[in-house]
């Protein structure tokens, strides 16, 4: 009898119907994410054909992640109310119709509203296909999921300039679009095939906490549009980037105190008192800094110093997520034998030194010599997500799932579009620094001026493009102004990846301090 009840109940077996249900909600994640790259590297061309201007066009991706990020914190009190599968089925359908509608834009103004309801549509997916792992998957089985989920975070965004530039420069802008149909089509096939919905729980909407759906929606809303526009703007000396961060930081303090007080909290933000959680959201942040922060870094500059087209931008970057394909399946055997937080320090001193690698740049340093430094990241990658969703989550309840992935996502997106509003903003202010001290140093009528502006004339001299001495000053001059803005651009660049790689470095030690559990090898659960 004592043998009987101390048996641990056997787990049961995953079906195939089950992994249908996962592999359609991957699917739907894997557009979501993938579409933000690849309508980015397009974005020059989608400009031109709606005769808009580079600014009025940047509103498109900031109307894309705005809605994006809205929508994930809605996700578990919808997906609840109609049921996940219903849910996920909706917003695959809606994804799908709104990419048909961007595809027939007319106009700026009517991409903008297609692009955010695209976005608020695509944002539930990538929560929506996190919870689907948690619910349908036994914990045993979570951490191969979790490497699937991991596969679509970081293989999608890597792949998406090389196809977003592919599909613009063979078929036509309208396709980055068009290719969302047979992905959705197969995703809501499996998803609708698999999972049986439950009745619409209306008593959940009815009882639903607006206040927080109204203030967590202004308050991320608010603070995705300055992120996004802050630089453009220069910041707090725009009227409208003081009146957003005011209504976002007021919608902050409401959201927080309506969650304590609520009877039934959108999210249980209590979850951040505890401690190893609160520790991995931070360290959630900083990844999503790192991903998206590369993302900015090594298109910008390929563009700006080499002139590099999407597709060739795109056959860059799809190294930092191809060797992922390799390192991702053996994670969850290393899980079973290793602590997660160990995996995950290694991934962030991948992440560190790839970034230190690409910190001695010179004129000739382009493409083919970024491609090393891509690598390494995509090695250290696939150390961090899976190890990490796993740190996060196994000291929750399984109530707290819900919550626990919105915050996840929320955490991840925020600190995507910090680092990059951060790094751009830096990126300008060394600019001016480094124009100023090489400035400096070629002092009027130091011998190395003057050295470099006879050999510039006697050059176009020879070829004939000026004979005037007056012109020939000034074309020298000209010339000497073009290298140096470009030199000064390179040195701000090596800046940006040193910056990096310090935040990658400094968050693989803080990744050490996230629990009290110091032993190489895996822990069983519920030891801390």
């Amino acid at each position: 009898m004592n043998t009987l009840a101390t048996t641990k109940p056997k787990e049961r077996e995953v079906t195939r119907r089950d992994w249908c249900a996962i592999l359609g909600g991957l699917m739907g994640g894997f557009m979501a994410i993938l579409d933000i790259q690849i309508t980015n590297s397009s974005m020059k061309v989608i400009q031109g054909a709606l005769s808009a201007s580079l600014n009025d066009a940047s509103w498109l991706m900031t109307a894309y992640f705005t809605a994006e990020i809205v929508a994930i914190p809605l996700c578990g009190w919808l997906a609840k109310a109609f049921g996940t599968g219903r849910y996920a089925l909706w917003c695959i359908g809606g994804f799908l119709a709104t990419s048909l509608l961007c595809a027939h834009a007319w106009s700026l103004n009517s991409m903008i509203v297609f692009r955010a309801l695209q976005g608020f549509c695509g944002g539930a997916l990538i929560p929506l296909s996190f919870r689907l792992i948690i619910e349908v998957l036994p914990e045993k089985k979570r951490p191969m999921g979790m490497s699937l989920f991991s596969i679509i975070a970081t293989f999608a965004p890597a792949i998406g300039p090389a196809l977003g530039g592919w599909l613009t420069e063979h078929l036509s802008w309208h396709a980055i679009f068009y290719i969302n149909a047979l992905p959705s089509i197969i995703a809501i096939t499996l998803i609708s095939r698999s999972m049986i919905s439950p009745k619409i729980n209306w008593q959940v909407i009815r009882h639903g906490d607006f206040l927080g759906v109204l203030s967590v929606v202004l308050f991320l809303g608010c603070l995705e549009v300055v992120l996004e526009k802050g630089g453009q703007e220069n910041w707090f000396d725009s009227q409208m980037i003081c009146i957003l961060s005011a209504i976002s930081l007021i919608s902050l303090i409401v959201f927080v105190y309506d969650q304590i007080i609520a009877p039934h909290p959108l999210i249980n933000i209590h979850l951040l008192t505890q401690r190893q959680y609160c520790h991995s959201l931070i360290i959630f942040a900083m990844f999503g800094s790192a991903i998206y922060g590369t993302l900015f870094l090594v298109p910008y500059y390929l563009t700006m110093i080499h002139d590099y087209s999407a597709s060739e931008i795109g056959h860059v970057v799809i190294w930092m997520g191809l060797p992922q394909l390799f390192i991702l399946p053996i994670i969850p055997m290393l899980l079973r034998r290793y602590n997660p937080k160990y995996l995950i320090f290694i991934g962030f001193i991948g992440l560190a030194i790839s970034a230190f690698m690409d910190c001695h740049m010179s004129n000739d340093f382009s493409g083919p010599q970024m491609i090393a430094s891509m690598i390494v990241r995509a090695i250290g990658q696939p150390f961090i997500m899976v190890p990490l969703s796993v740190l996060a989550t196994q000291n929750l309840r399984a109530e707290d799932a819900t919550s626990s992935a919105v915050l996840i996502n929320v955490f991840r997106s925020i600190g995507g579009s910090m680092g990059t509003a951060t790094l751009s903003t830096y990126f300008m202010t060394r600019i001016y620094f480094h124009l100023d001290m090489i400035k400096e140093s070629l002092s009027q009528g130091s011998p190395q001026l003057s050295h470099y502006l006879q050999q510039v004339k006697e050059i176009l001299i020879r070829h004939g493009q000026a004979s005037d001495p007056t012109q020939v000053q000034q074309q020298a001059l000209g010339i000497l102004g073009q290298r140096m803005a470009v030199q000064s651009q390179i040195i701000a660049f090596n800046d940006l990846f040193m910056v990096l790689g310090v935040m990658m470095l400094t968050t693989a030690i803080l990744v050490l301090f996230s629990n009290r559990d110091f032993k190489l090898t895996a822990r069983q659960r519920g030891s801390l």
